[in-house]
């Protein structure tokens, strides 16, 4: 293979940015030397547009500076500015009122719309304070540099601190371009303030009316961000000026104008020297750069240095003669005689030692040893000239390969073999190949002859068959061959041939012998036990290919099938393998008891075969067991129990069973017409008692008094009262006896009296009545008093009657048993007198005398009268005011009434009173209710200094309440004059003091 390259000429340095960004860098490198393979050196120029700092004037923590000139037209949304102001906080304003105003830190949304910000850039805009400890931190500086019309307006806060977290920096810088009108914000540092204002700030610009603005991708409101690294932004203005878009660009704010040069191999980072000028000598094509310092950075400009001349040649390959070899070669032709030239290659991704020759008089050089594979990129360096890469190639030699199988000598054996021909001689070789689709790996070595045997294959498919010498890096691998089928040879039919059956009932030691295939061949027997899911065991066959199935239970065993290896064999025939089993027996013999029958019990169990040792455990239905043969239980309680009787050898059990009727109860019972009754009364008893077996039994009375009888019913009278136990003695065929009782209460006649405390009274008097009768069997009793009322259960009662007349009070007591008694009683009532004298009035002392009289009873005859005054008669004449009561007589029952007569000339005056709302004393007014026969009246109230406060005429209102005019009077000693006549012509004339209290 022939391949020709050529590297032309190129240009000796080519300026790093040459994109449109890089027209606003601040240190520019040229050069005008140019290069060839022989001329290895050029001098690199460095021109540097740095700034000379102006203190910005802020004094103070949040202020705009005075206005600031530009130093040029800077035209901003549209609008043409000479001048700004800058503020304390990261921001430039162009509205001119803000000299010397309030620049506002709080951030508490995004910049567009943001009154804080009108008309402004934002570079960061966040609080910053560099008076923060008192001593200024870091600078806030401008400076206009550069010639017309491509001047640069620049603001820097260097390394300033953040407010409330001193020890937090920014480092930043606003960049304005004349004619372009370009903003550009460089952030070295800008550290998160967390605890103040959010740590909020914006990156951005916005128009003076707030209408317009462009923030910074992630760099407004709410964002929370910080510096480093370093990151740069551009805000290049629509035609018009109207609108901003906005770009990352790289990082080169305007470094010091003061500042020295520095060279650097921008690749490697060594550093070269120091100067406007830099001389370098690069071999292969370099990257320089040279850099500025300002605040705390550097500002880089950038030139790469390319080696020119041109190499050509062609190449040839030759490849390996064998596969794995490595006496292949690639051939350089067309380069120049004579020259030392360097050779540089990777082989399949490795880089190889560099190859170094010279030249041949016929213009190549040949690279030998090569083996096969990949060799990019081969360059070939002469002095400073380097050839583009190339790529080559060099292939192994095909390698082919034949095979032939053979077939399993038995089926399950894994003994077949396939055999690979063609193959490099006494050479290792790594197999692969799918077996029935699952990948396999093998090695082995060939003979002399190039032949390899893969043995102790199964039988399957074996495709995709591939061989690859182990030895060789390069790919000296066969093409795939195959498939080849390895078969087992046909399937003979197995036979059930023999069985023994189990020795012992339980025991799963009986055998069964199938016909094998391989003699020792470790087989799997596939069988059912009595029609159930098949299962497996696993077995080494006998050296005659028997194979002995042991440890089988009794059962019916079919479907048998042998697995050897993967061949499954279908076996002709089953067996019924017989299990031995126990036959459990008993005898019983019963004797019946009165507490407990007892049962002897005789083992007749036997197994089949005979032989064998066996083990008993009797249950006898009443919670308990034996282990004996034969053997005798007693049992206390009467009733119906199955007796279970297992036999075992430990292997298997089997039980036997007899149910035993032990039923003779024996329950003495009876009942009665009546447990209580009346002395002389006939009672009946009815035998109830329980025999078993229809027995009739026999049985015997006792009624508690020394009188018995045998009849199996009986009846009885009691002559006397009193409490008897009837008892029954029942008795079965055992015999067995029961006893039973019940108590019988007698109860006696009983005789009754009535007592009253009198039988002569007024209307409305109580009296008391008792009664005598027995409490035998007594249940209460009940009285009726003749008028309507009754009361039950009580003795003695009170009683009262509301009307005269003649009353029959009748008490009865009532018994459970024997028959009630009552008795009855006579009570004569009268009529209880009324008397009325008059009502209350009033007497003149000295006046007309007035008769008080019992007019209602005045008539009667029977009727007498004690007045207080000691006279007996039924009217009475007084002369003098006082209280006087009559009392009168009829029948010894009495009535009494009571008259007031007041005094009917006189007035009552109190000297004080309490008009404090309580509704006692609150009103002053010389009456009482004595007070009688006022004709006229007049009041006059005057306070301590003589003036009239209250006065009145009404002879019965309410009296001063204490006030005048509407207003409460305070406490203190008040004057009245009282004037008054009554009925009788007499006037009283009274003056005196009168004590308020509150």
């Amino acid at each position: 293979m022939r391949h020709k390259f050529l590297l032309f000429t190129v240009i000796l340095g080519v300026s790093l940015f040459l994109n449109p960004g890089n027209l606003f860098a601040q240190v520019t490198v040229t050069s005008s030397d140019s290069l060839n393979c022989t001329t290895t050196c050029t001098t690199l120029n460095a021109l540097l547009t740095g700034d000379n700092p102006t203190d910005a004037g802020i004094t103070e923590d949040d202020i705009y500076t005075a206005l600031i000139p530009i130093g040029f037209t800077f035209n901003f949304y549209g609008t043409n500015y000479t001048q700004c102001v800058i503020g304390a906080n990261g921001n430039v304003s162009f509205t001119s009122s803000l000299a010397g105003a309030y620049d506002p830190w709080p951030i508490s949304s995004a910049i567009l719309g943001n009154t804080s910000v009108l008309n402004s850039i934002c570079g960061p805009w966040c609080d910053i304070d560099i008076f923060y400890t008192g001593t200024p931190i870091g600078t806030e500086t401008y400076s206009t540099d550069g010639v017309a019309p491509n001047r640069k307006f620049s603001v820097t806060w260097c390394n300033c601190s953040m407010f409330s977290c001193g020890a937090q920096r920014i480092i930043t810088q606003i960049i304005m371009y004349e004619t372009t009108n370009i903003i550009e914000v460089h952030i070295s540092k800008k550290q998160v303030c967390a605890g103040w204002n959010g740590g909020y700030a914006i990156v951005g610009v916005q128009n003076a009316a707030g209408t317009a603005a462009t923030a910074a991708p992630g760099r407004n409101y709410p964002s929370v961000w910080t510096i480093p690294p370093t990151e740069a932004w551009r805000f290049t203005p629509a035609a018009g000026g109207a609108s901003y878009t906005v770009s990352s660009i790289p990082y080169a704010p305007i470094p010091y104008e003061s500042s020295l040069l520095y060279w650097y191999n921008a690749t490697t980072g060594a550093y070269l020297g120091t100067g406007t000028t830099q001389v370098v000598c690069p071999t292969t094509p370099t990257l320089y750069k040279c850099g500025a310092i300002g605040c705390a950075d550097t500002s880089f400009g950038y030139y790469m240095v390319t080696p020119t001349g041109s190499i050509t040649f062609t190449t040839t390959t030759v490849n390996p003669t064998t596969c794995g070899g490595c006496n292949g070669s690639i051939t350089f032709s067309g380069l120049t005689p004579g020259y030392s030239d360097t050779v540089r290659y990777s082989y399949n991704g490795t880089v190889e030692p560099a190859y170094v020759a010279t030249v041949s008089a016929t213009g190549t050089i040949t690279l030998p040893n090569l083996c096969a594979g990949v060799y990019s990129p081969i360059t070939v360096t002469q002095g400073t000239c380097t050839s583009l890469p190339v790529i080559d190639t060099l292939f192994n030699p095909p390698i082919s390969m034949t095979g032939t199988s053979t077939n399993n000598t038995f089926c399950g054996l894994c003994d077949g073999t396939i055999t690979l021909n063609g193959l490099y001689g006494s050479t290792g070789y790594t197999i692969t190949y799918d077996f029935n689709g699952v990948a396999v790996t093998t090695t082995g070595e060939t003979n002399p002859s190039g032949s390899l045997t893969i043995s102790g294959l199964c039988a399957g498919t074996y495709s995709n068959v591939v061989a690859a010498i182990s030895s060789s890096a390069a790919a000296c691998v066969t093409p795939a061959i195959g498939p080849f089928i390895i078969s087992p040879p046909p399937t003979p039919l197995l036979n059930v041939i023999s069985s023994t059956n189990p020795s012992q009932c339980g025991f799963c030691d009986g055998t069964i012998t199938i016909t094998a295939v391989i003699p020792l061949s470790t087989d799997t027997v596939f069988y059912s036990v009595n029609g159930g899911a098949t299962v497996s065991t696993t077995t080494i066959a006998q050296s005659d290919s028997a194979i002995v199935l042991t440890g089988l239970c009794g059962g019916v065993y079919s479907g048998f099938s042998v697995k050897i290896g993967s061949c499954l064999y279908t076996v002709d025939g089953s067996a019924t393998l017989v299990s031995p089993y126990i036959t459990p027996s008993f005898d019983t013999a019963i004797h019946f008891g009165c507490h407990g029958d007892t049962v002897s019990f005789t083992n007749l169990s036997s197994t089949t075969p005979p032989g064998g040792t066996l083990y008993y455990i009797w249950t006898f239905g009443d919670g308990t067991t034996d282990t004996s043969l034969n053997t005798t239980h007693v049992y206390t309680a009467q009733g119906t129990y199955t007796v279970t009787l297992v036999a075992d050898n430990h292997h298997c059990d089997t039980a036997y069973s007899v149910v035993l009727p032990l039923l003779h109860p024996l329950v003495a019972s009876f009942t009665m017409d009546t447990n209580l009754i009346c002395q002389d009364k006939l009672i009946t008893f009815t035998n109830t008692s329980i025999i078993s077996d229809g027995y009739y039994g026999t049985f015997l009375w006792s009624f508690g008094n020394g009188v018995t009888d045998t009849n199996k019913n009986a009846t009885y009278t009691f002559l006397n009262t009193g409490t008897y136990t009837v008892q029954l003695i029942a008795t079965d065929w055992v015999p067995c006896h029961d006893t039973t009782s019940a108590v019988v209460q007698v109860d006696t006649i009983s005789g009754i009296a009535l007592l009253l405390t009198d039988t002569v009274i007024c209307e409305g008097t109580y009296i008391t009545y008792s009664s005598l009768y027995s409490g035998v069997g007594n249940t209460g009793n009940l009285w009726n008093f003749g008028d309507g009322t009754s009361l039950a259960n009580a003795n003695p009662v009170i009683h009262a009657f509301d009307a005269p007349g003649v009353y029959t009070i009748t008490v009865t007591a009532d018994y459970r048993a024997c028959p009630d008694t009552s008795i009855s009683r006579t009570v004569t009532v009268f009529s209880q007198p009324s008397i009325y004298i008059g009502p209350d009035t009033s007497i003149c002392l000295g006046g007309e005398p007035l008769t008080l009289s019992d007019n209602i009873n005045a008539g009667n005859p029977l009727a007498s009268w004690l007045w207080n005054t000691g006279q007996t008669t039924s009217s009475i004449t007084i002369v003098a005011p006082g209280i006087y009561y009559a009392t009168v007589n009829i029948n010894n029952c009495y009535a009494s009434d009571t008259i007031s007569v007041a005094s009917d000339c006189y007035i009552d005056i109190p000297n004080a009173f309490t008009p404090n709302g309580d509704g006692v004393n609150d009103y002053f007014f010389p009456r009482q209710m004595l007070t009688k026969g006022l004709v006229t009246f007049s009041m006059n109230i005057y306070d301590r200094w003589g003036e009239l406060i209250f006065q009145t005429t009404t002879l019965d209102g309410r009296g001063w309440d204490g006030r005048f005019n509407g207003i409460d009077q305070p406490n203190g000693v008040y004057v009245y004059i009282i004037d008054a006549t009554f009925i009788d012509g007499q006037k009283e004339h009274h003056q005196g003091n009168l004590t308020l209290l509150r």
